[in-house]
């Protein structure tokens, strides 16, 4: 009995191992599972700073070429000449433009899009009124139309039921006779 007892112990010492042995295995697989989980996540951000600081160059590159390209357009503003008022007359001179036409060109290609994009715009919006309005005149039409023959319809039943009703009225018009109606007068429906 003893010998069992201690074959007992045994197996029970075993499994009571190798569920230790399990659980250290699980353990170390979670550590690494976490250690990966952190270093994607280290990955990620700095990708993230990577992408905003190129994009933090690319708007401070993109903001100084615009501002480069409306110094060279644009007349310098400490010599440009400002609108004084005429002492003769109480109407103001507008100040003379200096030889720089190129921004006048490009001042005057921009407003010729704009009104050209005005335009095409205006021109749809009025498309879509007349679309608008064809599209409510049909719905309009349809209603008509059904109303029309609703109309038609509910006259047509009328005109039945009181024709029916006038015929049981007279004599010798249309009586019930033995589950048939019996048409005996010379008036018939027109239905």
């Amino acid at each position: 009995m003893q010998s069992k007892y201690q074959q007992k112990l045994k197996r029970e010492e075993s499994v009571r191992i190798k569920k230790e042995a399990e659980e250290a295995q699980i353990q170390k697989m979670k550590a690494i599972q976490r250690e990966k989980s952190n270093k994607l996540e280290e990955k990620k951000r700095f990708q993230e700073n990577l992408r905003r600081e190129a994009f933090r160059e690319h708007h401070q590159y993109k903001t100084a070429e615009f501002l480069s390209r409306l110094d060279t357009e644009l007349p310098d503003r400490s010599t440009r000449p400002v609108a004084f008022p005429d002492p003769q007359s109480s109407t103001w001179k507008l100040p003379v433009l200096p030889g720089n036409h190129s921004w006048a060109r490009s001042r005057a290609y921009k407003d010729s899009l704009k009104e050209e994009e005005n335009k095409k715009l205006q021109k749809m919006k009025e498309e879509q009124h007349q679309k608008s309005e064809l599209l409510e005149y049909n719905q309009q039409q349809q209603e008509e139309a059904r109303t029309k023959i609703h109309q038609a319809e509910h006259r047509r039943v009328n005109n039945v039921f009181l024709d029916r009703l006038q015929g049981k009225s007279q004599p010798g018009g249309l009586e019930h006779f033995g589950g048939h109606w019996n048409m005996n007068s010379g008036n018939s429906w027109d239905v």
